[in-house]
């Protein structure tokens, strides 16, 4: 019998040894009993050291085996922001999920796709139905007795706060069609132990057959990462979340948008540079044709990581991140700022109140640091054969009064000639409403420096998290729109020197997936 090739994640905390020989054990069964292609993607979650420590150790195991493929996530994340992540690392037909423990027969997945076969789109493993067979050691059920009934007690609420015809929602073997699993992580916001029940959920308002087969179950060990008293508390807080979202009703299908809709569309993404995964996160939405401009951080830390795979996507347009509020300046690394100006720490807070907030322009001492900073920026990454044709800047500093007057002309003399200026009147009331009232200082400045710009929308947190809204609101675009983006395929931020870091963190993965889905 020949085999569907067959992507399988192994979501696991970062655990040395232990890993290894199930990765072993799966890689021996797969080699004799799946007659097709295959790779297993071993998703190491954790923190950094831990996470480097196990991939090192598996690296060293499996260095000849091409079909092993490693990926790390680092914490703090839960179960589904792991799977999440990972399938992004995978590129075969059938996506299967298995506990990294392997407490099941994995004859599974032979039976799985017999029903993938049949018309389902996702397949989950049963314990309770009456052919499952559960294998014990003796000595183990007093530390499974608590999870066994936290099992049953959160599969009862769920069947009673959703409708959810299933009797096993939690059980960690699954297998689904590489589209069901696109539409999972493109809806996907609970990233931790509901995750589950957000993908029935998903099958539900899209009309998805579900099935549910017997499993037999092999548990060997007690080894286990779940902390059940905290993990009751996030439980309670994701299904109060999710029957948030189905009331409003993000489960059911998303308007599509026309080919003519997205060409209207000039997504920017800001903050290149910032951390490897904010990199990859442009860079996949770049090469989907979701992107269309990329804003580089010139003096970051990661800059460099991916910008050639960058410059070879196709009619991308590349800009300049002008940041002069986090982390190290170049002007400062040549001494070409004045003591007395950004040569000090000049957060964006201070700039902001060196200007009254907004009331009068910045001190010509600034200025003069700001217009030179700006110019070595740009000068470093045309060095190095970036094409710029835009900036703007990190926390929009470029639209302080008296900065856009003084790096307008120098932007329009180096080929920049395109800005942002941020009108959205549908932020009053908002705290970035304070940026129109900037943008319309600056208007003038860049009108004079004959510079273009386009309309512009700032869409928060929610609407990435409420993605049917925004996307139906995306559907009414009539005319060019920029739209600004901070997408990563990971929160990795927390790697980074706090001068780095930033309330991003969380959301900037809800806003890759949010895109992702945009030309699908």
């Amino acid at each position: 019998m020949v085999h569907q090739d067959l992507s399988i994640i192994i979501p696991a905390k970062a655990s040395g040894e232990f890993i290894v020989k199930k990765v072993g054990v799966l890689l021996d069964y797969l080699q004799q009993h799946w007659h097709g292609l295959f790779e297993v993607v071993v998703c190491i979650n954790g923190e950094l050291s831990e996470v480097e420590a196990t991939h090192a150790l598996l690296l060293t195991h499996f260095k000849d085996e091409s079909r092993i493929v490693l990926h790390q996530h680092l914490a703090p994340a839960g179960k589904g922001a792991a799977l999440q992540s990972a399938f992004l690392s995978t590129q075969y037909k059938l996506i299967a999920f298995i506990d990294a423990d392997l407490p099941f027969n994995l004859v599974f997945l032979t039976d799985a796709e017999e029903v993938i076969k049949s018309g389902s789109s996702l397949v989950v493993g049963n314990r309770r139905l009456p052919t499952s067979r559960v294998h014990l050691p003796t000595g183990l059920l007093p530390s499974l007795f608590k999870r066994h009934l936290f099992g049953l007690l959160y599969n009862r609420a769920v069947r009673l706060l959703f409708g959810i015809d299933q009797s096993d929602t939690q059980c960690g073997i699954k297998l689904m069609t590489r589209e069901f699993a696109t539409k999972l992580f493109c809806h996907l916001t609970c990233h931790g132990f509901s995750y589950d029940v957000e993908m029935f959920l998903l099958a539900q308002g899209h009309n998805d057959k579900v099935s549910s087969i017997p499993v037999t179950l092999l548990h060997d060990n007690a080894q286990s990462t779940l902390s059940l008293s905290r993990e009751l508390i996030r439980s309670a807080t994701s299904l109060a979340h999710l029957k948030y979202k189905k009331l409003r009703g993000e489960y059911q299908p998303r308007p599509a948008l026309s080919q003519g809709q997205n060409k209207l569309l000039q997504v920017t993404s800001d903050d290149w540079g910032i951390s490897p995964a904010v990199n990859e996160g442009m860079l996949r939405l770049a090469q989907a044709g979701i992107i269309k401009r990329v804003s580089i951080m010139a003096n970051s830390l990661h800059k460099d990581y991916l910008l050639d795979e960058l410059k070879a996507v196709p009619q991308i347009q590349l800009g300049l991140h002008f940041n002069v509020t986090n982390g190290p300046l170049l002007g400062q690394k040549t001494g070409q700022h004045q003591l007395d100006g950004l040569a000090q720490t000049r957060p964006l807070l201070h700039l902001i109140k060196q200007s009254w907030f907004g009331c009068r322009s910045l001190s010509m001492v600034l200025l003069k640091d700001i217009e030179v900073e700006f110019t070595l920026q740009v000068k470093m990454l045309q060095q190095q054969g970036v094409t710029l044709s835009y900036f703007d800047s990190h926390h929009h500093v470029h639209l302080l009064p008296g900065v856009i007057d003084q790096i307008a002309p120098q932007a329009k003399n180096l080929g920049l000639g395109h800005t942002r200026l941020v009108l959205d009147w549908t932020l009053l009331g908002k705290p970035q409403f304070l940026l129109c009232w900037f943008s319309l200082r600056a208007k003038g400045a860049v009108k004079r420096a004959g510079l273009s710009y386009l309309p512009f929308k700032y869409p928060g947190r929610k609407q990435f998290i409420f993605r049917n809204r925004w996307q139906r609101q995306l559907a009414n675009v009539v005319e060019p729109t920029e739209i600004i983006c901070h997408p990563a395929t990971q929160g990795d931020l927390t790697r980074l020197p706090d001068e780095y870091t930033d309330h991003y963190n969380g959301a900037r993965v809800d806003e890759f997936w949010a895109l992702y889905n945009l030309s699908r």
